[in-house]
Order: structure tokens, then sequence, then C-alpha cells
């Protein structure tokens, strides 16, 4: 609901706290010649408060609708002049991290005399998330983009926006021998993950995901479960019966099969939320960890795709806490994971975002200078565009990369390079 009278708008409030503030303003407006100013003072007290007793904010939208006007669509990467051919890729989408978050994590969480993770990316960019329709984008959209090297429509997982079928990255990296894995902190058939080894006109189609995921070349699979048996999500019985089709389920010790025995693709599953920052077990550095010795021993190239899902969560409700306590995992594990591509000096590191929420500002407390304060705009994804970071063999080709979509072309040329 916006008020003329005080030209913004109220976030985080329910239909119950816009009535009293309505008929506080109302009580106080109309009736301004019968009310002591005593009683004014009060009730404007009362109002006041309220913003610090409820956790609420004003803020400022722009007085005039600003249009879409994006220009030119982009040309198809040229990918003739590519030479340089990692031998294996991880690519590392953190859901929800715009800017902003990689702002935080900079001028917050680093420790004096230790390197941070982002200075040791050898190109740093940023690309344009946005969907086939408008500035903004969902997770289907854009993983679908990124995975696949063609923009689409909201919701939509592996299918242009006409709903056709779009080859993605890990099916040209099986085609070229290739092993493949997602490691994951969200469910496994979110739409990040989804989008790398699914074809489907809705995300929540979770039973065809699973299905898909249970017939696909995957080789390593790790993740989480989540609101098993509602709508069309599978029963815990059924999703494991779905997913033992294809791999051999770890126990919590995520000890790997004996080497010299044929087994079956691998995963590990967990329950819902179970793994989420540092103080969680397993985190995802630790699944990430297993995930890189378990691919390095079957002694093929691989593409692994590494998913946080924390950005997303704790931006879509406005909870700082928990954003840092993501970045600080994120770090983390990008930590093992540089360090993992520079022992073996083939191995290409990817680092971006799907898009940003919640519009955070990592704003500057001058009451409390230099420290910091975590201010939100929105529940929802931003038109913003997002970091862009590649370090290893064949990093350069993605310094232009200006679309999400580029990304999917680049890397499918890449693996498909002889």
């Amino acid at each position: 609901m916006v008020y003329p009278y005080v030209g913004c708008y109220l976030e985080r409030i329910n239909k119950t706290h816009i009535d009293i503030y309505h008929a506080l303003y109302i009580l106080i407006m109309r009736n301004w010649k019968k009310t002591s100013l005593l009683t004014a003072f009060i009730l404007c007290s009362l109002l006041i408060g309220s913003f610090y007793v409820f956790n609420l904010k004003v803020v400022r939208t722009s007085s005039k609708v600003i249009e879409f006007s994006p220009g030119q669509p982009l040309p198809k990467a040229q990918t003739d002049s590519l030479n340089e051919k990692p031998k294996n890729i991880i690519v590392f989408i953190a859901d929800g991290l715009g800017f902003s978050h990689l702002s935080l994590a900079m001028l917050s969480q680093q420790l004096d005399g230790i390197p941070s993770v982002w200075d040791q990316f050898d190109v740093k960019g940023w690309h344009d998330a946005r969907s086939s329709y408008g500035p903004s984008t969902d997770s289907g959209a854009s993983a679908t983009a990124i995975a696949t090297g063609t923009s689409t429509f909201f919701e939509i997982i592996g299918l242009d926006q006409d709903g056709r079928e779009l080859t993605n990255v890990f099916e040209v990296a099986s085609e070229n021998q290739y092993n493949t894995g997602i490691v994951t902190d969200s469910y496994i058939w979110d739409a990040t993950p989804a989008a790398f080894v699914a074809h489907t006109k809705s995300r929540d189609n979770a039973k065809d995901i699973l299905i898909q995921i249970a017939s696909s070349d995957l080789d390593l699979l790790f993740g989480e479960l989540e609101d098993l048996g509602e709508d069309d999500v599978p029963d815990l019985e059924s999703t494991l019966d779905i997913l033992k089709q294809r791999f051999q389920l770890l126990d919590e010790s995520l000890e790997l099969p004996e080497q010299d025995s044929v087994i079956k693709p691998i995963a590990a599953i967990f329950e819902e939320d179970e793994v989420q920052d540092l103080s969680s077990t397993p985190n995802l550095t630790q699944l990430t960890d297993v995930a890189l010795n378990y691919l390095t021993s079957q002694n093929n190239p691989f593409v692994l795709l590494v998913e946080s899902e924390e950005m997303d969560a704790a931006s879509h409700n406005n909870d700082s806490e928990r954003v840092l306590k993501g970045l600080k995992s994120i770090q983390e594990t990008l930590a093992h994971i540089l360090t993992f591509s520079e022992k073996d000096g083939e191995t290409l590191v990817l680092f971006t975002s799907d898009h940003e929420t919640g519009g955070l500002a990592a704003a500057v407390d001058f009451g409390d200078y230099p420290n910091m304060q975590i201010i939100w705009s929105t529940r929802d994804h931003t038109a913003t565009v997002v970091p862009i970071l590649a370090k290893g063999p064949g990093g350069e080709y993605f310094a232009d990369v200006k679309r999400n979509w580029q990304i999917g072309s680049l890397l499918k040329s890449l693996i498909s390079l002889k």
C-alpha cells in the first residue's frame, strides 16, 4: 500500500500493521482541530516507535517509471579463436549474490596477512543476468542460460522460450568423456543444479527433474531434500528409490567406496537445511573436498558445479546474520577450490551468480564509523549486474562476457575443443 502523504512505501509490515498506521493517520489528520497537541504528540510517538518495535523501513522509490530499454541484442560469442583448453572446469554459482554482497565480504571478513580469495582471480568482471523477457530473472532462467548458452524465460529449466530442449554443459561434457558432478547446499532438484541436467517446463516439476537426474550421465550428486511428499515432490522412500537407480548412496561419514571395486556414481543426500554455514556438519567446503577427491580419482577430466544457495535464501528473508555466515562459507569453499586449482595447474575456476537478491547495500554507519551495516531494499530479485571471476587455463576468454548466456556458450566450446 502506498501513502502519497509520505511519498514512500513500507516494507516488512503485514496488513494488520498497515491498518493501524492508516487509522492513526486518519485520526490525526481528519480530526486535527479536535485533537489536543498532547494527544497528537502521543500518537505520532507511537507511530514512530512502531518502526523500531516492528523493525520497519522507509524506502524511497523513483517518482517516475523507468522504461526498460536494453539496447541491441549481443551477437553470439566468437569461439573460433579459442586455443587454450583446461583439463577440468569448476563452476561456482553463488545464488543471489550481487556486488554489494561481494563488497561486504571484501570489507568485513578479511584477515591481516592472509590474501583474500577475491584477489586471487585473474579475471574480474560482470554480466547482465536478465531473462529473455524484461530486466529481471529467476534461478531457472539464469541457470539455464549459464548451463546452455541460450537466454530463456522465467521458471523454465533446460528449454528455450519456445519449449525446445537445449543441450547443456554436462551433456557436452559427457559426450567428450568428462566426468560430471554437482555439489549444492540446496535441494538437489532446485533450479540451479536442475538446469545442468534436466529439461522441463517448470522448476517446480520435482519428480520429473529427479527422474531425469537418475537417467542422466551425472557421476556425483551431493545436496539436500526438501518438502518431501508435498505437491509434486515424491516422499522420502520414493525419492531415494529414484536416485538408487543410478547412484550409490554414501552414509554420513562420506567415506568413498574402494577404488578397486566397480561402483555406481555416488550421491550424498541430506535433510532440509542440514547444509548451511561452516558450523554445519557437513558443510559446503567439506562436500566440495570430497567431490574433488572422488572426481580426481576417476582419471578423467571433469566438470563440477558447486552451488551456494545461502545468499539467495538469506536475502529473500532480509536475514543479515545468515548473509554474513553464508559469505564465510562461500569464501572458505572458494579457498579450497583455488588451492586445488593452483596445485593441479590444469583446472579453470569460474565464479559467478545467477542474479542479485534483496537489493542489499553495505552502508557506512557514521555514528559508529568505520563499522558498517546492512540495508535492504526488497525481498525479491533485483535487475542488477552480478560478478563473474575466473582463474586458470581458459579464464581469459571470460573477460569480455556481458550476458549470462555467453558463459554457457564459452563453457560448451571449451569442453568441445580438440
